[in-house]
């Protein structure tokens, strides 16, 4: 009896023992946290009181807020669009060039991230003057979502950059992005048609540099652009080996461009080219005079000499190479002392010239740099910088007042270190191609010599000296509007390019020096 009452009781304990298991609701899983709503949180922390400030117009404070920000590496996250911000910011103070810089910084950091940042830059390079400081970010950055107009200027200044470094192809590549429409569109041809010919692909160069002609008119670049189109065209075609067509646009160049001298220079090479000795030393008359006599042509006088040589007038070219080296010798002395003068110091007397200030520099360098764009836009970037920074001290007792006064003052002072160096590497390559011509012409003495030896020891042999062989002497039609008299020793700077020589050559028959 005992065990039949206890198995009643041990199914009840069963029971009592189960049923609240059966009975407990099952255990919930802790909510995933929303990635999203987390990264809002961490924004509003960094941004808000920046937000807050800007509502409330304080937009100096911002300012301070946004350079505190880029500070911080563990907001590193955020640099992007707080640069973007700042050179908004900035803009709104009427600080431009800090704003460029700005800007530029955000493009550096996160381009994708603040693609709208690109167009705002650019307006503001054109402001300052200093679209130089975008080449490089937007050579890296051509893949933005941006505008097309925007895409189009920015390929323009991408090539530029592919440009200065030697990477033709790619400046090519860019180059075709640019629309026609672009307002710098004649310049991005002329720019093709370079890069194409300093690759070797002289033939196709000819078609850009054509475009680049009629654009530049359509868009009334005025004659120094046209004459730079023309001068490039002039190359192309000799070095395509079409001297009839250089001449033909070496000859198109302004007599007031500053261009004129090099491009007779250049065309006196191509009449050389066509075995036309007297057609150079026509040419090359021009720099002989008093006119021309301080610039920098020391291959002219080579190129005399040359001339002299083919047509066997032996005492001439030996003349010619005395005059040469009593010319330039004091003056290899002058080019390396300027070039000792430092970027500095060349970029502030260039500087001076241009704004028509008295200044210490021979024309043997200035001649070409004064009137450079590169030079004259890198020189209105900087007065645009140093006028900012006096600006700045009107706001110097806020924090970002001290980070846009030393980013404005080293993007100036890049500048004029890049120009001045670029002017003294030139000035130093001058000096040595110098150097060389002077050596090079001793060793052309040495060959007249030996050609005179040569005709002298033919004489000897055959009894007589061999006569000069018979040249056609043509006579040059004479226009309505024209008037011919011989030249009697007076110059006048109006007649330059006018003079002729009729040399007739001592070489005998059947002899080519």
């Amino acid at each position: 009896m005992a065990a039949a009452r206890l198995r009643p009781a041990l199914l009840l304990l069963g029971l009592a023992l189960s049923a609240p298991a059966l009975a407990a609701p099952k255990d919930k899983k802790p909510a995933a946290p929303d990635p999203i709503a987390a990264m809002l949180e961490a924004r509003n922390a960094v941004f808000g009181p920046i937000d807050t400030a800007f509502k409330e117009g304080r937009k100096a404070e911002v300012a301070d807020l946004l350079v505190e920000l880029v500070a911080k590496p563990e907001h590193a996250a955020y640099h992007a669009e707080a640069w973007s911000r700042l050179g908004a910011v900035l803009e709104s103070l009427d600080l431009p060039f800090s704003a460029l810089l700005a800007y530029e910084r955000a493009l550096s950091t996160d381009a994708p991230l603040v693609a709208d940042a690109a167009g705002k830059a650019i307006k503001l390079a054109d402001k300052v003057g200093d679209t130089a400081v975008l080449e490089a970010v937007f050579a890296k950055n051509l893949g933005l979502e941006v505008s097309a107009e925007t895409r189009s200027r920015m390929a323009y200044l991408a090539a530029r950059e592919a440009t200065h470094r030697g990477q033709h192809p790619l400046a090519l590549a860019s180059l075709k992005m640019v629309a026609t429409t672009d307002p710098f569109y004649p310049e991005a041809k002329a720019l093709e048609g370079v890069s194409l010919s300093v690759s070797g692909r002289h033939n196709d160069a000819l078609g850009p540099l054509q475009v680049a002609m009629g654009a530049g008119q359509a868009y009334k670049r005025g004659a120094r652009f046209d004459d730079m189109v023309k001068m490039n065209l002039a190359r192309a075609y000799y070095a395509a080996g079409n001297f009839p067509r250089a001449i033909e646009y070496y000859a198109q160049i302004s007599r007031s461009s500053r261009s004129w001298p090099q491009a007779q220079f250049e065309r006196a090479w191509a009449h050389f080219r066509l075995n036309d000795p007297n057609g150079s030393l026509s040419l090359l008359f021009n720099h002989q005079t008093t006119f021309l006599d301080e610039l920098y042509a020391p291959e002219a006088d080579l190129l005399r000499m040359y001339s002299y040589f083919q047509l066997c007038k032996f005492p001439e070219a030996t003349k010619s190479i005395d005059a040469l080296k009593g010319k330039y010798k004091p003056r290899v002395t002058l080019l390396r002392e300027t070039a000792a003068l430092g970027p500095q110091e060349l970029f502030a007397r260039h500087a001076a010239l241009i704004e028509g200030k008295p200044a210490e520099i021979s024309p043997l360098v200035s001649y070409f740099f004064v009137e450079e764009d590169r030079l004259r836009d890198s020189l209105a970037a900087v007065r645009s910088a140093e006028d900012e920074i006096k600006r700045l001290k009107n706001v110097a007792a806020n924090p970002f007042s001290a980070w846009a006064t030393e980013a404005v003052s080293a993007r100036r002072a890049n500048l004029i270190d890049a120009e001045g160096k670029r002017i003294q590497t030139r000035v130093t390559r001058m000096a040595d191609e110098l150097q060389s011509m002077l050596d090079a012409a001793d060793l052309s003495r040495l060959d007249m010599m030996d050609m005179e030896k040569r005709l002298y020891m033919q004489a000897a042999n055959t009894g007589e000296m061999a006569k000069s062989r018979e040249v056609v002497q043509r006579s040059k039609a004479t226009k309505k509007n024209e008037r011919l008299w011989p030249y009697e020793g007076e110059l006048w700077a109006d007649e330059l390019g006018y003079y002729r020589i009729q040399a007739k050559p001592d070489c005998p028959a059947g002899f080519q020096p």
